[in-house]
């Protein structure tokens, strides 16, 4: 059985620039663990962030609001 992250979120994914189907799917939901991962070829800034569920998933500063 995988454990699920204790603690408060640390804020709410929101698929404004990644928008693939998961993206899609896990707007709105919030999220536990985030770490940088630099920047794609555009120069946007990319994160790595952990849902409640475990989930790890790429995302823009843009969907963490924090541009």
């Amino acid at each position: 059985m995988r454990s699920l992250p204790t603690g408060q979120p640390i804020g709410t994914f929101h698929a404004l620039a990644t928008r693939d189907g998961e993206a899609c799917s896990r707007d709105g939901q919030e999220f536990y663990a985030i770490n940088p991962k630099g920047t794609d070829a555009q120069g946007a800034e990319l994160f790595e962030i952990r849902f409640r569920d475990g989930l790890w998933m790429l995302a823009t500063a843009d969907d963490l609001g924090l541009s």
